[in-house]
């Protein structure tokens, strides 16, 4: 990784196009208990303990092949969809050509910004993620910038699959789990509460609730909220 650049003494570093460095991931934490992985593209997990993941658990084998991400897309009127974290199928197969996004991240103690530019689309995205200081909340600050001299119609789509519960269920009882889910659609976001928590520990009744909520700038919520049950 020779084109990392640190600008401060703190450890704060920049790295161009960083989606191209295999294997690259950094922390996000908080002092209550939260530990997150997350990758330039946006992937990794989140969880409070073995047994309580709100997203899917990876490993260094799948941390950058798992497609349940925290996807964040921009449909363009007239144009088509562009993803903010680099993982369409167009961005995928124009990586490592001409036509690849400009990108750069910028991360520091527990915090990471994305920015990337589409030239196609005349967008910016600029992402920045990082733990609450209660340590109990993931935070993605996203920002969408017009470059275009033109008016574009924009829609901001959140896409993010809820996990919610063991990491022993990926390989144990995975599907029985998923039918346990009680899933909530409400005005900012989704809820999921499992009926019970089912893993080596046994059947217990479950009393946590996995949540994505959305909001805008000016703390409104979104247009819409839908939940695949």
């Amino acid at each position: 990784m020779r084109k990392i650049n640190f600008t401060d003494k703190n450890g704060t570093f920049t790295i161009t196009n960083p989606e191209n460095y295999s294997g690259l991931y950094l922390p996000l934490a908080g002092e209550e208990g939260l530990k997150s992985s997350i990758t330039p593209t946006l992937g990794g997990d989140s969880k409070t303990d073995q047994n309580h993941f709100l997203l899917e658990p990876v490993s260094i084998e799948n941390l950058h092949n798992n497609r349940g991400t925290r996807n964040f897309w921009c449909r363009v009127e007239g144009k088509g969809y562009w993803s903010a974290c680099g993982v369409s199928a167009e961005q995928e197969f124009d990586k490592y050509t001409d036509r690849q996004d400009e990108s750069t991240l910028e991360a520091g103690m527990m915090w990471q910004k994305l920015t990337r530019t589409s030239k196609k689309y005349d967008l910016q995205s600029e992402i920045t993620s990082f733990v609450s200081i209660d340590g109990t909340t993931e935070i993605q600050l996203i920002k969408i910038t017009n470059l275009s001299e033109e008016e574009q119609e924009v829609t901001p789509i959140v896409a993010i699959p809820v996990y919610g519960r063991s990491a022993d269920n990926i390989r144990d009882h995975r599907h029985v789990t998923s039918l346990l889910h009680r899933i909530d659609t409400k005005e900012c976001g989704v809820e999921v509460t499992p009926v019970l928590s089912f893993d080596e520990r046994g059947h217990q009744k479950n009393d946590t609730t996995y949540f994505v909520y959305g909001f805008t700038a000016e703390g409104n919520a979104p247009e819409g909220v839908l939940s695949d049950c």
